[in-house]
C-alpha cells in the first residue's frame, strides 16, 4: 500500500529531504508517497531479475536498484531496478538521467500503478527502451519495448510459463524465467 504523506516539496526540496529518511518514499505531483514495503517473493523475484542483468549486462550497464531514482517531469520515481549505460552515468547524481530499462516487481497495492501511471510516466522518458513488470506469484512477466517507429505498443507482450524466456531485443540478451522465479517454482 502507498500511503500520502501531508508533505509537498519541489523536485529539489523532496531530493535533499529523502536523502535524510528511512523507508521509501516518491514524489508525486508535488506530494510526498510513502512506498510500503514487498513481500519475501517480491524480493526474491527483484534480487534475481538483478542477478541476472547483472551477469549479462556488466559490462557495458549499470543495474541499479531501488535507490535509484528516475525522473519524469516534476515527479520522482524510485523503480525496483533501473538499467542505464555506465557511460552515461555521473556517480555522485541523485537521479538516473538515462534509463535504458526499468522493471518493477508487482504487488497487489501497486499493480494499478505499475500497469497505469507508472508505465505512462516511464514510457515517456526518451532513453527508456524497455519497462518490464513482473508478477509475484507465476512465472509471468509484462513488456513493453519501444519499436522502431520509436514508440512503445499499447499492450505489453506476455511472456508466462516455467519453460518461457524474456527476450530483450535492445540489450541483444535472453533470460529464462525459471531463473528468475526459481524461489516460487521451487515451492
Amino acid at each position: 500500500m502507498n500511503l500520502a504523506v501531508d508533505l509537498k516539496f519541489s523536485k529539489d526540496e523532496f531530493l535533499r529531504w529523502v536523502q535524510r529518511q528511512e523507508g521509501r518514499y516518491e514524489l508525486q505531483n508535488g506530494r510526498v508517497v510513502m512506498m510500503a514495503g514487498g513481500t519475501l517473493n517480491h524480493s526474491r523475484i527483484f534480487n534475481a531479475l538483478s542477478r541476472a542483468l547483472q551477469n549479462r549486462l556488466a559490462s557495458t550497464h549499470s543495474v541499479m536498484t531501488s535507490d535509484a531514482a528516475v525522473q519524469i517531469g516534476e515527479d520522482i520515481r524510485y523503480p525496483d531496478l533501473v538499467v542505464a549505460d555506465t557511460a552515461t552515468l555521473d556517480g555522485e547524481a541523485l537521479i538516473v538521467a538515462l534509463p535504458t530499462l526499468i522493471a518493477e516487481v508487482a504487488s497487489p497495492s501497486s499493480i494499478h500503478l505499475d500497469f497505469g501511471i507508472k508505465a505512462q510516466e516511464y514510457m515517456s522518458l526518451h532513453s527508456l527502451h524497455t519497462y518490464v513488470v513482473a508478477a509475484q506469484d507465476a512465472p509471468r512477466v509484462w513488456l513493453w519495448e519501444r519499436g522502431g517507429d520509436g514508440k512503445f505498443p499499447l499492450e505489453p507482450f506476455i511472456v508466462e510459463g516455467p519453460d518461457a524466456a524474456l527476450k530483450l531485443k535492445h540489450f541483444a540478451i535472453t533470460i529464462a524465467l525459471v531463473e528468475i522465479f526459481a524461489a516460487i517454482l521451487a515451492k
